[in-house]
């Protein structure tokens, strides 16, 4: 009777949960631009434009930088690199610039979600039109209407920037859409971060700061059923492998360990001592994340 009663309760549990995935809410690729051969050497951008871009750290910058970039994609639609800029600097302004914003009051802090959630969407819709870039994607995503996360098995190692910032634009944007979104799709983060994991291991060597690791912490951190003496293990090995990325200590922080206030200050603290030019090709990202080490100190 009892083994009944508990296949009932598992059975309803499981058409509850379909049914809550499938009220949350769902965005469509958006790839619009022409078919063209991605150019096998970066952009060289126009000097001012160059200029916004590298003082991104700034807001009204990146948000001159973004439209000046958009038109020069638009203009030179061969390079993969300009719109995977593109990616990353729409993410910049929802996981930085808006999120410095965010006071924890839910009615004023709508408006600014709002707008995040609208840059996390851009940033989406730019990595997916780098990923285009790739012939077999574009076939399979494009002219055939394949899933993207049933086309990830094209993709190559050039495609692995496009990949891992669509993964995380697209979190971001569903961490704002809401629960349902977020868990309905929670399989799309898992596919496109094991993909970068295959390329990784193509490459034969880690992408992006230990950015897969970080995603195995993120996960147990955030999620309600994660593992969090693991996430805490994944986060310690991150900063083993990376101690000046300041990304991953702000991330702990917040997600981890605002109940242990020495170690919470600790993470914080290196992240405001260290200079953020000791990692020059991400110097101005890193004086946002310094940015948002103060206030969470601050709101201590």
């Amino acid at each position: 009777m009892n083994q009944t009663n508990n296949l009932k309760r598992t059975a309803l549990a499981v058409l509850l949960m379909a049914s809550v995935v499938a009220c949350g809410k769902s965005r469509t690729v958006k790839i619009t631009g022409p078919e063209v051969e991605r150019s096998k050497t970066p952009a060289k951008l126009p000097a001012d434009l160059e200029k916004l871009w590298k003082n991104r750290s700034n807001e009204a910058d990146l948000r001159q930088a973004l439209v000046g970039l958009e038109q020069f994609s638009n203009e030179n639609p061969q390079f993969q690199d300009v719109k995977v800029m593109l990616c990353r600097g729409n993410y910049l302004m929802g996981d930085g610039h808006l999120w410095l914003k965010l006071e924890g009051d839910a009615d004023k802090d709508a408006a600014v979600k709002a707008e995040s959630s609208q840059f996390y969407d851009a940033a989406v819709n730019w990595c997916e039109a780098a990923l285009a870039m790739n012939p077999k994607f574009r076939e399979k995503v494009v002219k055939q209407g394949v899933e993207v996360e049933k086309a990830l098995d094209t993709l190559t190692t050039e495609d692995i920037d496009a990949l891992y910032w669509r993964y995380a634009s697209l979190g971001k944007w569903s961490r704002l859409a809401g629960f349902t979104t977020l868990l309905g799709n929670r399989s799309k983060f898992t596919a496109m971060i094991n993909r970068v994991k295959e390329l990784e291991k193509e490459m034969g060597k880690e992408y992006f700061y230990a950015a897969t690791l970080r995603y195995d912490a993120a996960s147990n951190a955030l999620s309600p059923t994660g593992d969090k003496k693991l996430a805490d293990k994944y986060f310690e090995e991150a900063i083993k492998k990376h101690p000046n990325y300041f990304a991953v200590r702000v991330l702990y922080a917040e997600s981890r360990l605002k109940g242990d206030e020495a170690k919470f200050k600790a993470q914080l603290d290196h992240v405001l001592k260290t200079p953020a030019k000791s990692l020059p090709d991400i110097e101005a990202d890193q004086l946002v994340e310094q940015k948002k080490a103060k206030k969470l100190l601050d709101e201590l």
